[in-house]
């Protein structure tokens, strides 16, 4: 789960179908837990492909352009010269644009330092049926995720503390639950081919979207400049774009079906609380702030968590009303959208965590609380300032 923040160029693609497949697939969920897929999938799959290899071809073709500059195949020196400067721009490109494998920010806390923890996460991976996540890393935000890290893309699960302190103990079995249903719920755009084109086509639009000091400069020559990679921008942009709406539905289905394992795991009422809690982020600000000039808690999460428990419910209801079509992130489906499949399909939960657990697991986290709270606190002055 991620928090939605300014949207990218490909973010907005994501935010167009989103808009656009959401509530059918919505409507879909609410008759069943398993309503059929599109089967436009399958030809993102085809386009991913075409994208993937169309990358590794312009890479061997610079590559063989570089080598005849080096004199291989006996070419004349204008022609060397010529190839050689288009091989080397080429490379230069595809380094900009070759995907980066996932590194997680934030601390490890490992199975020593955390053995409840642990053993949780590994109670909740047994009952979805996914192997448990080779690390688990704690950080400073309102938030949680699931990522394949590095080039051997081992699953890392990602906690955020004050989301951690703010919520119950079903809540938190609800957090791991859905974070972990990311190993199985079929996303087509979390893993594999489709993912690696995902990440090529916004690193190329990245790299050729001019930036706002290039924006900024006047005269026609950076006029111009700017127009033409404005231009160049939306080859990798239309590719995404059509990549997204072929796989769209599909990626809106693997939230919902994600929320709906979770459920099975931890209980409706846990998920509703959960999925009201993450929009709550902005409140975090507030309490790092009242924690560093006027602290009556432990420390900013506490804090956090207090604001959240005392909030009255009209409060409650006015974020609800103002939710409307809101979500997440770029590629979530609306969260009341989400609300509303996880509550049509009522379950007690399977996973249940005793107080006296769940107060342990704080105890082993505790220790990291106080380095992860300066970290938040000065990133707050950093954007603050800047």
């Amino acid at each position: 789960m991620t928090v939605q923040g300014e949207p990218g160029a490909l973010g907005r693609v994501w935010q167009g179908v989103v808009a656009r497949e959401s509530a059918r697939v919505r409507d879909a969920f609410l008759t069943s837990e398993s309503p059929r897929t599109s089967g436009r999938a399958v030809w993102g799959l085809v386009g991913a492909w075409l994208v993937v290899l169309s990358f590794g071809a312009s890479v061997l073709l610079g590559a063989w352009w570089l080598l005849v500059a080096l004199g291989v195949g006996g070419y004349p020196g204008v022609t060397r010269g010529v190839v050689g400067f288009l091989g080397v721009l080429i490379l230069l490109f595809a380094w900009l644009a070759v995907p980066r494998p996932y590194q997680p920010e934030g601390q490890e806390v490992s199975a020593q330092d955390a053995p409840e923890l642990h053993a949780l996460v590994g109670r909740v991976a047994a009952e979805l049926g996914v192997a448990r996540p080779v690390r688990v890393v704690l950080d400073g935000q309102a938030n949680a995720s699931m990522g394949l890290a590095g080039w051997r893309r081992e699953p890392v699960l990602a906690l955020g503390l004050p989301l951690w302190w703010a919520l119950s103990p079903q809540g938190q079995v609800g957090l791991i639950a859905h974070e972990l249903a990311h190993l199985r719920n079929g996303d087509p755009a979390r893993g594999g081919v489709v993912a690696l084109a995902f990440s090529v086509l916004e690193r190329m639009a990245h790299a050729l979207l001019p930036d706002g000091i290039s924006r900024s400069k006047e005269g026609l020559i950076p006029m111009v400049t700017n127009a033409l990679m404005t231009l160049l921008a939306l080859v990798p942009l239309g590719a995404a774009r059509l990549l997204a709406w072929l796989v769209g539905a599909d990626r809106q289905a693997a939230e919902f079906r994600a929320d709906l394992m979770a459920t099975r795991v931890a209980g409706s009422e846990a998920m509703v609380v959960l999925l009201d809690r993450l929009h709550m982020a902005h409140l975090l600000d507030s309490a790092l702030h009242k924690q560093r000039y006027m602290p009556e808690r432990p420390h900013a999460f506490a804090e956090y968590a207090f604001m959240l428990d005392h909030l009255p419910q009209e409060q409650w209801a006015a974020q609800r009303a103002a939710l409307g079509r809101t979500s997440l992130d770029d590629s979530h489906p609306a969260t009341s959208d989400r609300l509303q499949v996880v509550l049509s399909h009522p379950q007690p939960g399977t996973v249940h965590l005793a107080p006296k657990t769940a107060e342990w697991i704080r105890l082993e986290l505790t220790p990291f609380v106080r380095p992860i709270e300066a970290q938040a606190q000065e990133w707050r002055q950093y954007l603050l300032n800047h």
